[in-house]
């Protein structure tokens, strides 16, 4: 593969590098359903929310099948067609998000958008770390690409809320749209055209691979996020998928194992930094899901949806910072376990803050400190965590290992793990309303003001189910702690008995 200029060179270098950062952040921001205005989505569409929850783990789930099969795209279409094809993609799948009411629909689109937009990343993607980087280090460019794609959906987030309480979710939508068909329009003015002298073949893409890998995590996004609403194993819808997730989860491995062009590389995980990388990620997702806080101020402290997506922009200052740390963290060369062990040491800072503010009456200036500490540790760990897992793999294989990654640290950890929480939330406060409401005959008195009543026992019961749950993120987090200060003293050890011997 021939690394080329993207731009014709007639464009001045202050044109491009803008053009690549509005490329870059739309393409990383524009995931087809925004957490800012899904609920006024769900609620004026008369559904309920675990479709919208599916549709944005579907986005990652195609996402990561969309880097499994990249290199070959790569190899076989230019830079400007594969940048136009997934801007186009882009653009469809927010338009049929914007006008459908079918929501098994508004998945669908979401799990095409990730699939085709990873097509006009990895082009702008590529670009940029030969900005940063003129031998390619991805040290250099992963602190410039979390920092882009947290901050910008911490900040889209925010706006598509605003834009909805203002106007409408709809109205959100079409400043979207415009901003993708302004990054179409650079396209085709901008971008040159660098025919692909020996284009490879796309017939001898496992294909059938694909549709069973995909088969699997869409039954396994079902299971999690309905399983609130449908009872469980109760449900013979789930029942079905139960009995399909393990078919075609083996189909996909044995029929990999056979095959001499295999969609996803079984060589990859004889490499342990590889394997450790995803059971860190994977760890990862006990803390991402925002399920606590976001249950806690809108059953407790009464925010509006407004109010919760401005608590999001508290969360750049913290990556910011630590983008800032990462780069130069990296750039003298520095122990990058101690990196990992803020990460998660802020992870439990913040959940210990969190532990002891769960209570009534709280205000948005009491939620600043905390949310600094897990912007820090959301993107400190991102980066740490990114940057062990794909290191060295070469550009061909790198791909497909990125994309193993971004489906265990987007879905299959913290998707998967936050529709648990959802779950326990419900199911805990459940079990202490009814404990609740075992003492109200002994407090008579309260059947004067039923209606207050009732609301203090909700109250009560979503505070006691918060704190257990955030009690045990919290233990988890110390054990988590603990493994690694344990794993590196018996790794020092070991290299010192070697250098002695």
């Amino acid at each position: 593969m021939e690394l080329r200029s993207l731009f014709y060179k007639w464009v001045p270098l202050w044109v491009r590098l803008p053009v690549l950062f509005v490329f870059f952040f739309v393409i990383l921001t524009a995931n087809g359903v925004y957490l800012g205005n899904s609920t006024d989505m769900y609620s004026g569409l008369g559904v309920y929310p675990e479709p919208f929850v599916e549709a944005y783990n579907a986005v990652y789930i195609g996402m990561g099948l969309g880097l499994l099969v990249e290199w070959r795209l790569k190899l076989r279409f230019s830079s400007k067609t594969l940048l136009l094809w997934g801007f186009t993609m882009l653009l469809l799948m927010n338009t049929i998000n914007m006008f459908t009411g079918n929501p098994s629909l508004m998945v669908l689109a979401c799990l095409v958008l990730g699939f085709t937009k990873m097509t006009a990343l990895i082009e702008v993607y590529i670009v940029w770390l030969a900005i940063w980087s003129k031998k390619m280090d991805t040290t250099r460019m992963y602190p410039f690409v979390y920092f882009t794609a947290l901050g910008g959906i911490y900040f889209v987030t925010w706006w598509m809320t605003e834009l909805a309480q203002t106007f409408n979710w709809r109205f959100a939508y079409m400043i979207i749209l415009i901003l993708i068909l302004l990054c179409l329009l650079f396209a085709l003015l901008l971008v040159e055209h660098h025919p692909v002298h020996r284009p490879m073949p796309l017939y001898q893409m496992d294909w059938l691979g694909l549709v069973l890998l995909l088969s699997f995590l869409l039954l396994l996004n079902y299971i999690s996020v309905n399983g609130k609403t449908d009872d469980w194993w109760q449900s013979g819808k789930i029942q079905a998928a139960t009995c399909l997730l393990p078919v075609s989860i083996f189909a996909f491995i044995f029929r990999e194992l056979r095959l001499r062009r295999p969609l996803l590389p079984f060589a990859h995980f004889k490499k342990t930094s590889f394997l450790k990388g995803l059971l860190f990620f994977f760890l990862l997702g006990i803390f991402l899901p925002s399920s606590i806080q976001g249950t806690f101020t809108a059953a407790v402290l009464d925010f509006e949806s407004i109010r919760n997506a401005e608590l999001n922009l508290f969360l750049i200052p913290g990556v910011a910072v630590a983008a800032v740390l990462c780069f130069f963290w990296y750039y003298y060369k520095r122990n990058t376990e101690v990196l990992l062990f803020l990460g998660f040491a802020a992870f439990v800072l913040y959940y210990y803050i969190l532990y002891t503010h769960l209570a009534t009456g709280l205000g948005m200036n009491d939620f600043w400190a905390m949310s600094i500490l897990k912007g820090f540790a959301i993107a400190t760990l991102y980066i740490v965590i990114g940057l062990y897992t794909t290191s060295g793999f070469p550009l061909n294989t790198v791909l497909a290992a990125g994309g193993l990654m971004i489906l265990v640290r987007s879905f299959l950890g913290s998707g998967i793990i936050s529709g648990i929480y959802s779950y326990l939330l419900y199911a805990g406060r459940v079990r202490h309303l009814d404990k609740l409401a075992g003492t109200l005959e002994a407090d008579a008195g309260n059947l004067l003001r039923p209606a207050g009543y009732v609301r203090e026992m909700n109250v009560q019961a979503t505070l006691a189910a918060s704190k257990e749950l955030c009690g045990e993120i919290i233990l988890a987090g110390l054990v988590i702690l603990a493994a690694i200060i344990i794993a590196h003293f018996f790794r020092t050890l070991t290299h010192r008995r070697r250098i002695l011997n």
